[in-house]
């Protein structure tokens, strides 16, 4: 058993402080969500819904702060790799404590770690070539991989710490999957209060978090399961909700700028993808035709129209705001030379099939839009709305897969690693179960893209990363039709919350407090 660290009783009169001093966490915050977490196990934690909750709840090695791309101590507070690149040595906290009042040590770590690897966990998806943990001390482990992995560490961020005391005696039972879905075992700065699928989950303030409770922090979070985005809005304005995220673009200009509320806009790098199947045959097959048609895109509208000008102007495979990115990879939004090029190759008359997600508003708009200007130089688009399980289950044949899709990129860190390899790679193509829409194949782009993925030397990899979207601008494959931001409206009773670009969709609880 691992040791516990002792709790005493606090005299009263040491809790009776004077009028106006903080004493610790204060108040409710309440989240409206449009979605019920299909569990609470961290390692589904892929899954933005879930992660969100996981942030409250449990801790990790090391994190993305709100508002930063680089990554940051958590548990650990320092780290080291070696020089072959295949282990990484993280010392870690000491006087952490999970929420029963035992120590977290290495122990745990390593379990964790073993844990969601003999469970497939989706929460190792992007650690790579993740490959065994070593306990050197109370206080120290060794991660091992079986080659090397240049954002290895950027990849912990959304591995949360487990308690093995708590979750080891039901390992037997689907590796603690069926325990954990309903149960909590971590060290984070909030606790499980209660978990009400399709109603609400509440958590609070753990008094002994190893972080402390200096400043405006609340003493308890209610996400407030509410479909519908305009009983979002009515809440909010009725002031049951202080934070309502899934609002419609209307809703949300709506509220700009109205007393009582605010609206933060966030640099989010969840970029929308069409993506042009390489291999559908006839003249996509073609990189001047796929030119022609991605030139009757009209970004600039899409993001001025459609999404009110909360978005940035994409001009190459990444994010705009995101290291490595390479702009001026894109043609530019020209009809009357995109219909040159149909003519004087005799494509008029050709028709693409594309399959969208319209419960994604942009996809809709996009999609009508570029419907529109193909038309206008001889190209019939067939746009048809779809789920995404069916898209993702159309594009792992090409005799089912749509000639272009539309996809969004939900990237778990800021790397280019954490965009690139899946929207690229060969081994990614949609027939290779992957995400890789276009069913693109380069050879040289898929050796820039491993050797970036194995390199330690973030200079040679930015180098790598960026002859790969110069590649790959020129083979014309897909177009990143919008950069939407992300935009979220809260009271203005709330202070202290920043997006988070490696955890779309949630919240730093621990940041945030009310006035």
């Amino acid at each position: 058993m691992k040791p516990t660290i002792r709790k005493f009783l606090v005299p009263l009169a040491a809790l009776l402080l004077p009028t106006g001093v903080l004493a610790g966490p204060s108040g409710t915050l309440v989240i409206a969500e449009n979605l019920t977490p299909e569990n609470l196990d961290p390692a589904n934690s892929q899954n933005s819904t879930v992660d969100q909750l996981m942030l409250g709840m449990y801790d990790t090695l090391v994190q993305f702060t709100a508002g930063e791309t680089t990554v940051s101590p958590r548990l650990a507070t320092d780290w080291s790799a070696s020089a072959d690149g295949l282990s990484y040595t993280f010392n870690l906290r000491s006087g952490v404590t999970f929420h029963d009042g035992s120590a977290l040590t290495a122990d745990d770590v390593c379990f964790t770690f073993d844990r969601n690897q003999a469970a497939g966990a989706n929460a190792l998806t992007d650690a790579g070539p993740y490959d065994s943990c070593n306990i050197v001390d109370d206080h120290t482990v060794q991660l091992n991989l079986s080659a090397p992995f240049g954002p290895f560490v950027s990849a912990l961020g959304r591995v949360y710490i487990v308690n093995k005391d708590l979750v080891e005696p039901h390992m037997a039972d689907n590796h603690a999957r069926s325990w954990l879905s309903v149960n909590e075992a971590g060290s984070g700065p909030y606790v499980l209060k209660s978990y009400k699928p399709d109603d609400s989950i509440s958590m609070t303030a753990y008094a002994d978090y190893w972080a402390g409770w200096d400043g405006n922090h609340v003493a308890e979070v209610v996400f407030r399961v509410v479909p519908e985005a305009s009983t979002q809005a009515a809440l909010l304005k009725a002031g049951e909700v202080h934070i309502a995220p899934d609002l419609t673009i209307d809703d949300k200009i709506a509220f700009q700028g109205k007393d009582g509320y605010i609206t933060d806009i966030g640099a989010a790098a969840t970029p929308l993808y069409f993506m042009i199947n390489v291999q559908a045959g006839g003249p996509l097959s073609d990189r001047l035709f796929r030119k022609a048609i991605i030139m009757a895109v009209d970004i600039k509208a899409l993001c001025d129209a459609v999404l009110q000008g909360f978005c940035a102007y994409p001009e190459g495979p990444m994010p705009s705001n995101w290291p490595g990115h390479v702009g001026g990879i894109y043609p530019e939004f020209d009809l009357e030379a995109a219909k040159k090029i149909i003519d004087d190759n005799g494509w008029a008359g050709t028709e693409v099939n594309l399959t969208f997600l319209p419960e994604e508003e942009i996809q809709q708009r996009a999609s009508e839009m570029w419907q529109a200007n193909l038309a206008k130089i001889g190209v019939k688009l067939n746009a048809t709305g779809d789920t995404w399980p069916a898209l993702y289950a159309a594009a792992q044949s090409l005799d089912t897969a749509p000639d272009a899709g539309g996809s969004s990129a939900f990237p778990p860190f800021p790397d280019p690693h954490g965009i690139l390899y899946g929207l690229l790679h060969s081994s990614k193509m949609g027939i290779n179960g992957g995400t890789n829409f276009s069913q693109y194949s380069n050879p040289e782009v898929d050796a820039r893209l491993d050797k970036a993925a194995s390199s330690a030397d973030q200079a040679e990899r930015m180098k790598l990363y960026g002859e790969v979207q110069e590649i790959v601008g020129n083979d014309y494959i897909h177009v990143l039709v919008a950069q939407p931001a992300s935009v979220v409206t809260l009271s203005d009773k709330v202070v202290g919350y920043k997006y988070n670009v490696a955890h779309h969709q949630t919240f730093n609880f621990m940041d945030i407090g009310l006035k």
